[in-house]
């Protein structure tokens, strides 16, 4: 007879795995950035607000610390130039990738373009294409980007 934990796949994977090496963790946390920026892409183009919201910890005038939901400011990675097309620029923090040497934003033109560009660029993180320009932004500014 077969027992229902038989029927599963199981793998000796654990879940630190993803982002054990140095540059595991970079593309994680480019790639989360990257999945917010689509989100609020997705949200514009639909003609909704975006917000991120956050649990932090805050202490009230006689010292109790409660858990609330705050709102924290999104900034957008992409903007329309004054002829209606559209840039955008990858981030990693507050610092700019340069994804070619001397190139640091994207031409993406219609607003239509907006996502699949941010789903091309996330693909690329992914695939390891940025490593050598994460890694050379946590060089030069030391464990700020880690």
């Amino acid at each position: 007879m077969m027992s229902a934990l038989d029927k599963l796949k199981l793998s000796e994977k654990t879940r630190r795995a993803v982002a054990a090496t140095p540059e595991g963790r970079l593309r994680h946390k480019l790639v989360e950035a990257i999945n917010q920026q689509i989100a609020a892409a997705e949200a514009m183009q639909k003609g909704e607000g975006f917000e991120i919201r956050r649990k932090r910890w805050t202490k009230d005038s006689e010292g109790n610390k409660t858990l609330q939901d705050r709102l924290i400011k999104f900034r957008p990675w992409y903007w329309q130039e004054a002829n209606g097309a559209f840039m955008l620029e990858v981030r990693y923090g507050n610092k700019i990738v340069e994804i070619k040497p001397k190139k640091t934003a994207i031409e993406i033109g219609d607003v239509a373009e907006l996502v699949p560009t941010l789903t091309l660029v996330r693909d690329a993180v992914v695939a390891g294409e940025l490593d050598k320009q994460l890694a050379a932004m946590k060089g030069r500014f030391g464990k700020k980007l880690a």
